[in-house]
């Protein structure tokens, strides 16, 4: 994973000003429709899926192209609380080979399902972080309350 903030987007760049060669004049353009969930899921995963779909198409981010990246984030919260669950019910500490005292396996899953959920949030703009390097035409959103966003 590269160091460093994330790429400035190509809009905000022209806007901003910036080197001609700093900015890509070939970047893809998705195709502006919500992606649809995949058939064969769950009932849990569908559930994360349209709640998370829903919001990001209020935020204008939900995109066709990102269904399988979006899959895998959905399948992650699930496998996060299936994690805490087995965790609530069991200690951290369990005995190992030798009675020795080892981590609980469901830590690992619980931290590796968690490292996954925020590495695919950032992506989403589903972070309060990322959220703060995200421009978009809230016109084109539908903010109906406020008659001047996005015009300054």
């Amino acid at each position: 994973m590269p160091k460093g903030p994330a790429p400035k987007p190509t809009e905000l760049r022209l806007l901003h000003g910036d080197r001609a060669d700093r900015v890509n004049e070939h970047e893809p353009i998705p195709v502006d429709e919500a992606p649809q969930c995949p058939d064969e899921v769950s009932d849990a995963v569908r559930e994360i899926w349209d709640y998370t779909v829903e919001h990001l198409d209020h935020m204008g981010l939900a995109k066709a192209c990102d269904r399988d990246a979006l899959l895998c984030y959905c399948e992650a919260v699930i496998r996060h609380r299936q994690a805490s669950r087995v965790l609530a019910q069991s200690p951290i500490l369990i005995k190992g080979r030798n009675d020795s005292l080892v981590t609980n396996p469901a830590v690992r899953a619980q931290r590796d399902a968690a490292h996954v959920i925020r590495h695919f949030a950032q992506e989403f703009g589903l972070t309060p972080s990322a959220r703060s390097r995200i421009e978009v035409d809230r016109r084109r959103v539908g903010d109906d309350e406020n008659p001047f966003a996005g015009t300054g």
